[in-house]
């Protein structure tokens, strides 16, 4: 196992001062002789210079569009010329980029950034300084920032809409760019009604398999080792349904409490059903997998992943899997598959009952996860916050056909929880999440609400790659026929 634990690992930034106070892995360049780019030394961005004009594309990206697939260099000439001869081009470019990247354009009067599709490569920026940082603290370590004090009272909106626990630092969402200089941000996406919603479902079955298929052909030519969590769920299963052809270069693992069942507690029983129906799917699929039993077999953060972890991220999730993962995975330029995404598809937010689309619903969503169990103070600071956010962002406006839900779980959940848990397992592995395409999540909404509440997307997909894969449960330990036959003769 290595014993290198990266402070702020594939993470970058960008600023025009000189920086000082960088880890000894990071390096800096100047670009066009007025911007200063520190970098992790093994993840340098791709550049691209035309006279004072220039593109910095920090992270891991690859396009694929709907017919043609630009090289790295391409993409960065392509973007650069439409940027400034073509912006709606610019614009539709990036829906086609996946990866975990932050894209940096402009010359030396004006300058914006553009997250990736789930803002998974995170970006934050100071309002007092001109300076962008892919970690809260890598800002921090430069500049001082007061802590915010009300947000120990609710500590999860230290994590949430676009606020971090410092003031004046603050986070880049998706589908939305920031202005360097007066650090406004502007929703770029949707500019339209979804441009999927009338096609053919063949058609978009087709497009969604070109898109994910075309990255599993770039990362497993460019990366030996991956690995991949196998539950239960469905989300997991369609992304080993469209990995079938690349299995055998696949390590699998199942994390649970122990080895047979736990009825403990709510959350070791839910493992438990993931420990039986991948019991059931081992029996018939051929997999390299290991189970981690993290309970019965118990490994503790050593002091150093913990410190390191505390300036990593500001939402530490399933930090529990770091000393297996390394333990068990001693290899050099880890890549974990990650399925978490394909939630944004499948009405997450609203599944149990349609909801309107106003930005009255936004908010009650936001409550039931930030306001449980405050006092009445409290509520009315989060209230404030809310109101403060919406009117930063003009949040609700301008959507189109697209609901706010789905755009409330893609930008808001998804967008900073998420993101979150990727900064906290860097220090184990890097993620691959080959949903991270705009144009892939653009198809998945485009589907009706019953449809998407159904997971049909996914489920049709499962069915043209690997059917038998639709056969077990899903969070469910009866298979599809032991399903059926309670309901036929219960």
């Amino acid at each position: 196992m290595s014993n290198i634990v990266k402070l702020y690992p594939f993470g970058y930034t960008f600023s025009d001062k000189s920086l000082s106070h960088l880890p000894t892995h990071y390096e800096q360049i100047q670009i066009n002789g007025k911007y200063y780019y520190s970098y992790d030394k093994d993840f340098k961005g791709f550049i691209k210079t035309e006279d004072e004009k220039f593109v910095l594309i920090h992270g891991e990206f690859v396009h694929v569009g709907i017919d043609n697939q630009y090289t790295e260099s391409g993409l960065a000439r392509h973007l650069l010329n439409s940027y400034y001869k073509d912006y709606d081009e610019f614009l539709d470019t990036l829906d086609f980029i996946a990866g975990r990247y932050v894209i940096i354009i402009g010359n030396k009067e004006e300058v914006e950034l553009y997250p990736d599709a789930t803002n998974s490569r995170t970006s934050y920026y100071s309002s007092q300084e001109n300076i962008i940082a892919s970690h809260v603290f890598l800002i921090r370590d430069q500049f001082h920032h007061e802590r915010i004090e009300h947000f120990s009272k609710v500590p999860e909106i230290t994590n949430a809409l676009n606020f971090t626990p410092f003031k004046n630092i603050e986070s880049i969402i998706p589908n939305y760019k920031l202005n360097f200089y007066d650090k406004k941000m502007e929703r770029y996406f949707p500019r339209k009604e979804n441009i999927y919603t009338d096609m053919e479902e063949k058609e978009k079955f087709d497009l969604f398999e070109r898109f994910w298929f075309k990255q599993l052909d770039h990362f497993f030519d460019k990366y030996n080792n991956f690995i991949f969590s196998l539950s239960g769920g469905g989300d997991s299963r369609f992304s080993l349904a469209l990995l079938k052809n690349y299995l055998k270069n696949v390590d699998f693992f199942t994390y649970t409490t122990i080895d047979g069942e736990d009825r403990s507690s709510e959350a070791a029983k839910s493992l438990t059903i993931d420990y039986k129906i991948v019991q059931q799917m081992l029996s018939d699929i051929n997999l390299n997998h290991q189970y981690i039993y993290y309970v019965e077999n118990r490994k503790e953060l050593s002091p150093i992943e913990q410190k390191v972890l505390s300036k990593n991220t500001i939402g530490r999730h399933s930090s529990f899997l770091i000393p297996y993962v390394r333990e068990m995975f001693p290899k050099p330029n880890l890549k974990h598959i990650r399925g978490n995404l394909l939630e944004i598809g499948q009405a997450r937010y609203y599944r149990n009952g349609y909801k309107d689309s106003n930005i009255t619903e936004s908010k009650i969503m936001f409550d039931k996860r930030h306001k449980k169990g405050l006092g009445d103070q409290v509520k009315e600071e989060v209230d404030e916050i809310f109101e403060r956010f919406v009117k930063k962002t003009s949040y609700g406006k301008n959507i189109y056909n697209y609901h706010i839900l789905d755009l409330h779980y893609w930008e808001l959940r998804m967008g900073r929880w998420h993101s979150e848990i990727l900064n906290t397992h860097d220090i184990a592995f890097d993620t691959i999440s080959p949903f991270n395409h705009r144009a892939m999540i653009d198809i998945s909404l485009s589907f009706p609400y019953e449809k998407r509440r159904d997971e049909y997307l996914f489920q049709e997909l499962i069915n043209r790659n690997y059917p038998i894969l639709n056969f077990y449960g899903d969070n469910n330990i009866l298979n599809l026929y032991e399903q059926n036959k309670n309901i036929k003769y219960k």
